[in-house]
């Protein structure tokens, strides 16, 4: 026996609703409630039930205050589409024998036409939701039309597991996962090996350098920064000086060191920042600056040390080099790479406009970049810092009789510190959080980012690079918007990244009166002489006497 579309009670709602009983009549049939998303819902059952069969019959007959003949008619058609016998679901039949019209207008863009076109784009969304690129599409309605396909087509939504990617090794530049080292020049031979045998289970270079990194928590800061540094040594070792990290000498750290400095041919090594395994990945996005020039030699530094001390290596071939010599040493923070009050206030404004005058999937992307953005101004959380938090690190506090909200943080070598969240922030994220995912923050999962990405609770979490991303996109946009009214704070928001607004942070509390070992703690600074640079009163101070001094001719 044919399963009726509609219950009984939802026929005699209907009848009464196509009769033209008042709404607050028909309450009473809903307990009260609003009769009319039940009574939509019951005409889409029929209407595309009626396609479904080939009724040609269109939307208007079950429309409200029909005349009294075409009336009857809509009524008796109501029993004709309920005691017929439904087709059997097939992911070949059109979309629209199964979704109401105003859910297929809004999937025009995608140009589908059957049930296995949607399955196809929905399998086809890998590491993103199948709406992403559909303006006016949300989640909520996206997730309607998952819902009423799967109750029809059973086994719609599962994902077909894509074929394991097979790794394409190579001796070329790319990343180190992938590099394939030739076998003359692996180092199980290198002119540096120790004669003895090494503590460390590695008989090649590849090998020692992984049991190197295997030392660090995955995926740290820490890790990312050493294992980059390794990528880049073994590369230009194997490709451009043709012979094994093992057999490197104190005349090739030198030329490495001028490598660094200028990355040559750039079209091979340089390029702009791109995940790992893009075709488009370079180890490099420029000639290294020589604070990262130096950066770079503690980290090798301490590799070749390590190696030393395992009996892999006979001796560092970098000890021998004279050390690059910093001519900022006593200076070791561009606290001047940081925007003013004044220029912070235009930055602040320009987000929050930007969030009020868009709408859609553009409003979300401006909700979370001035999330973002006010999250790293008002707690000097480096980079990595801001990709690593999640809601579990916050914490509530009852002291004094007041509410206080606290941010534990795992930051540089790997230490803990705690970060006050001000109310203001805090209520900023509240609110954001529930507009970016539906849910209160509250109730989300302790692991969940405290920036949530757009696409999904499954989608993965911000990298470093895609926050730098956008930001320096928020920056770009910003710069363009002042240029004509305020160049000189368009100009630096051109130049400016992430670490700027850590710098603002310091910057502008010291500016505040905030005593400096509260910055201290709150910036991660292990030494307080660090933090001590943020104190601009004595420069413009000596820049005040000076100027009047010897301003006057």
């Amino acid at each position: 026996m044919t399963q009726a579309l509609l219950n009984l009670d939802e026929l005699a709602l209907l009848r009464g609703w196509l009769h033209g009983l008042p709404m607050e009549a028909l309450a009473d049939f809903c307990g009260g409630d609003s009769p009319a998303p039940i009574i939509e819902e019951c005409r889409t059952r029929l209407i595309l039930k009626a396609r479904r069969l080939q009724m040609a019959w269109g939307t208007g007959w079950l429309e409200r205050g029909l005349p009294a003949e075409p009336l009857a008619l809509a009524l008796r058609r109501i029993d004709v589409v309920q005691a017929a016998e439904d087709i059997v679901p097939d992911t070949a039949q059109p979309l629209a024998y199964w979704l109401r019209d105003s859910w297929l207008d809004k999937l025009a863009p995608l140009n589908l036409v059957t049930v296995a076109d949607w399955q196809q784009a929905y399998q086809a969304a890998v590491g993103k939701t199948w709406w992403d690129d559909i303006a006016g599409l949300g989640s909520v309605t996206a997730k309607a039309i998952e819902t009423e396909l799967a109750g029809h087509f059973l086994g719609l939504l599962v994902k077909t597991k894509p074929p394991v990617a097979v790794i394409a090794y190579q001796t070329a530049i790319v990343p180190l996962a992938h590099f394939l080292v030739p076998g003359a020049m692996d180092g199980s031979a290198g002119n540096n090996r120790s004669p003895h045998s090494p503590f460390i289970p590695a008989s090649d270079d590849y090998q020692a350098l992984q049991c190197w990194l295997a030392r660090l928590a995955p995926d740290s800061h820490t890790h990312r920064s050493y294992r980059r540094e390794a990528e880049r040594l073994l590369l230009w070792t194997v490709l451009v000086k043709h012979k094994a990290l093992s057999s490197l000498d104190m005349v090739d750290m030198g030329d490495y060191r001028l490598f660094l400095a200028d990355p040559q041919p750039a079209h091979l090594w340089v390029g702009a920042p791109q995940k790992k395994g893009h075709g488009a990945w370079k180890p490099f996005t420029g000639p290294l600056s020589l604070r990262s020039r130096r950066l770079s030699e503690t980290i090798l530094n301490s590799l070749f040390t390590f190696l030393v001390n395992q009996h892999y290596l006979l001796h560092n071939p970098l000890q021998a080099l004279p050390k690059l010599k910093n001519p900022n040493s006593n200076r070791p923070l561009d606290i001047h790479r940081s925007f003013t009050e004044e220029q912070w206030q235009l930055l602040s404004g320009f987000l929050d406009r930007s969030q009020a005058l868009s709408d859609g999937t553009e409003q979300l992307k401006w909700l979370r970049t001035r999330l973002l953005v006010q999250l790293a101004y008002t707690t000097g959380l480096r980079l990595h810092e801001l990709a690593n938090v999640t809601l579990g690190d916050i914490e509530i506090r009852q002291r004094q009789g007041q509410t206080q909200y606290w941010l534990t943080v795992l930051g540089k070598g790997q230490k803990l510190r705690e970060v006050p969240l001000p109310l203001s922030l805090y209520s900023l994220m509240l609110d954001t959080y529930r507009q970016l995912t539906g849910t209160p923050l509250g109730r989300a999962a302790p692991d969940s980012p405290l920036i949530p990405p757009l696409r999904g609770p499954d989608s993965n979490c911000l990298t470093p690079l895609a926050i730098h991303k956008i930001v320096k996109e928020a920056f770009t946009l910003a710069a363009d918007h002042l240029a004509a009214a305020h160049p000189e704070t368009a100009e630096k928001l051109r130049q400016a990244s992430t670490h700027w607004l850590r710098h603002t942070h310091g910057s502008l509390a010291v500016d505040r009166n905030i005593p400096l070992t509260m910055i201290r703690d709150n910036l991660g600074h292990s030494n307080i002489a660090t933090t001590s640079y943020y104190v601009h009163a004595d420069d413009d101070a000596r820049h005040g006497a000076f100027a009047e001094g010897f301003g006057a001719d």
